[in-house]
């Protein structure tokens, strides 16, 4: 695998998404970091990239486009199990703590991320 020259820095406090481009600044993006401080801090990588992704709730998978799906139209995995990028159908709620724990975009702001960041893409969470 190519090394990437992307990196995603994210800020639970400022519930921002920085992207850097060879360690220059590329893009700051507004996102929504989990309710309660359950968004997970460390250092960890973009594993899986999907389009149209399912969600699982309570053991049961929650199909794309059924309005209970909360992950709107990408998931970008990060490898901490449950973890990663998503997109939302519920643009009010970014720019606060408002997941379970994951980082939420606007759909069209996800849709950038899962573009230009390939597998491999360090993510660094920071409070």
């Amino acid at each position: 695998m190519t090394p990437t020259k992307f990196a995603v820095a994210v800020s639970k406090s400022q519930n921002t998404l920085l992207v850097t481009d060879d360690g220059k600044f590329f893009k700051l993006y507004h996102c929504g970091t989990g309710q309660y401080s359950t968004t997970p801090v460390g250092t960890f990588k973009i594993t899986d990239r999907i389009a149209n992704p399912p969600w699982w709730k309570d053991g049961q998978t929650i199909p794309f486009g059924s309005k209970e799906n909360v992950l709107g139209k990408y998931w970008l995995a990060l490898d901490i199990p449950h973890y990663g990028i998503h997109g939302t159908w519920e643009p009010e709620t970014i720019g606060r703590q408002s997941s379970q724990g994951c980082i939420r975009l606007i759909n069209e702001d996800v849709e950038e991320l899962f573009i230009i960041l390939p597998a491999g893409t360090p993510v660094q969470v920071t409070e």
